[in-house]
């Protein structure tokens, strides 16, 4: 009777173990894993230069002259890639940055800098993250920022449409997606 409750046990031990490690797989692995892969969106591919920052030296090589809004909050490293596609006709390119800021109080401090340029903000309600919001440069191009947990991201499009803003928003809800 002793060696079947311990039998019972081990196998009860085991199976937990194993469902904990399964859950470590489904974790980030690496900032670039919370990119939006190649053609994950249909019509958006690879763009011009990516990179990846892993300390504030590197990300002033990026993003000389903002790298130091970054750092105030806690920056630890960050992941840039373009993606080229079209919007009635015309070529675009959306530029996604993903940015670790190592908590989140500290990624919802950098959403909320006004020194990001983004006054005047519409809040994306039911978005993506914590908190979204765009902003829309008169017909020229659009930003969009949102944080979710210790994730800061950054997106741009070089077009202002309603399609445009729905690109983005798509882009945003993938990224999104791989924090969760």
């Amino acid at each position: 009777m002793k060696i079947l409750a311990y039998l019972m046990f081990s196998a009860i031990l085991s199976l937990s173990c194993s469902k904990s490690s399964s859950t470590s797989n489904d974790e980030v692995a690496t900032i670039e894993d919370l990119l939006v892969q190649n053609n994950e969106i249909t019509g958006w591919s690879y763009s011009g230069v990516s990179w990846v920052a892993n300390n504030i030296s590197e990300l002033t090589e990026y993003i000389n002259g903002m790298a130091e809004i970054y750092q105030k909050h806690g920056f630890t490293e960050g992941a840039q890639q373009s993606y080229g596609g079209s919007i009635d006709g015309d070529g675009c390119t959306i530029q996604l940055i993903v940015y670790n800021m190592d908590t989140e109080s500290n990624a919802k401090d950098m959403y909320d800098d006004p020194d990001l340029g983004l006054s005047g903000a519409t809040t994306w309600s039911d978005g993506a993250g914590s908190e979204a919001h765009y902003v829309r440069y008169g017909g020229l191009s659009q930003v969009m920022t949102f944080y979710s947990t210790n994730y800061f991201v950054y997106l741009q499009i070089n077009f202002d449409s309603d399609e445009s803003l729905n690109i983005l928003k798509q882009f945003a809800l993938n990224v999104d997606g791989k924090m969760e």
